[in-house]
């Protein structure tokens, strides 16, 4: 959300790492969706915070999760993702 969308995430990760940076993945308070999406991004980080479906009850997606600590992404075509 904060680079808009995962081309340009790419992108700042490219630059980043060229520049010698770390490389954190973060969310806001938002839906499985959004989270799931950037959970796509994480093999290319440092550091992830990936949690805001976490914070919210009406989140209307079903996709990735944080079990024990860890972050699970569904074992389906494209995001992965389920409408509930």
């Amino acid at each position: 959300m904060k680079s808009t969308g995962l081309l340009e995430a790419r992108k700042m990760i490219a630059y980043a790492r060229a520049e010698g940076m770390k490389v954190m993945v973060g969310c806001m308070t938002e839906t499985s969706c959004a989270c799931t999406a950037a959970a796509q991004l994480a093999p290319a980080a440092d550091f992830c915070d990936i949690d805001g479906n976490l914070l919210i009850t009406n989140d209307l997606f079903e996709g990735m999760k944080v079990v024990d600590g860890d972050m699970v992404l569904p074992d389906r075509p494209g995001l992965g993702l389920i409408k509930l």
